[in-house]
């Protein structure tokens, strides 16, 4: 591709400026908002006999198949990441932003992470008990804003509150809480890890908006 850039006329005028206030209103980050609890778990699978990683999946799915994400335009959502891989994932979602509101280490990892590789099922793998006394992790101040990437810390879970309605929309009570386009249309977005080669190797899902 190739861009020729030619000089501007003398005489043209340039009408844009930079406004004083970008935003006068980010809101805070209050769980209480969330309707929906979801829990995504990173998976690291190995050639058999070896430590060779073959390929990474979220919830024990690969991107082929079928969503299980369907969040709700215009709601926010609790999503608990459960890092079960050795490396530090940074978490991507297309077209939402979020915050993070606490990371939690694992206590036994192993005895958790062999259960819910044979299960997949938080509860069942009994969670909570878990994280019962587990090390918090305070995030850096320059990551505890709304963002779209995060990383996620191994062997911990990771709750962020994702919100599925443009930031702008909380500077007025009156706002529209939609987008300002048709998000349910097409084919959807994904969230998957930002690294190259773990989303090349399935660590991506896709996810359908609905109204």
């Amino acid at each position: 591709m190739k861009f020729v850039i030619e000089k501007s006329p003398e005489n043209e005028h340039d009408p844009s400026s930079v406004p004083a206030t970008l935003m006068p209103h980010y809101p805070r980050p209050d769980a209480r908002e969330a309707s929906v609890t979801r829990r995504i778990t990173m998976y690291e699978y190995t050639k058999n006999g070896t430590d060779e990683p073959t390929h990474l999946y979220l919830n024990a799915r690969s991107y082929m198949d079928p969503v299980t994400e369907t969040p709700k335009e215009g709601a926010t959502e609790v999503w608990d990441v459960i890092n079960l891989t050795d490396d530090n994932h940074p978490l991507h979602v297309h077209l939402a932003v979020f915050a993070v509101l606490e990371q939690r280490s694992l206590r036994r990892l192993d005895a958790f992470k062999a259960c819910m590789v044979r299960r997949n099922d938080a509860d069942a793998c009994g969670l909570q008990r878990h994280l019962a006394g587990a090390r918090r992790h305070v995030a850096p101040r320059q990551e505890r804003g709304w963002k779209n990437v995060f990383k996620v810390r191994p062997g911990a879970v990771t709750r962020l509150l994702v919100r599925f309605k443009p930031l702008h929309a909380a500077s007025a009570p009156e706002a529209e809480t939609r987008f300002p386009f048709d998000v349910t249309t097409g084919p959807g977005y994904v969230y998957h890890c930002h690294i190259l080669d773990h989303e090349d190797n399935e660590m991506m899902r896709p996810m359908k908006v609905v109204r």
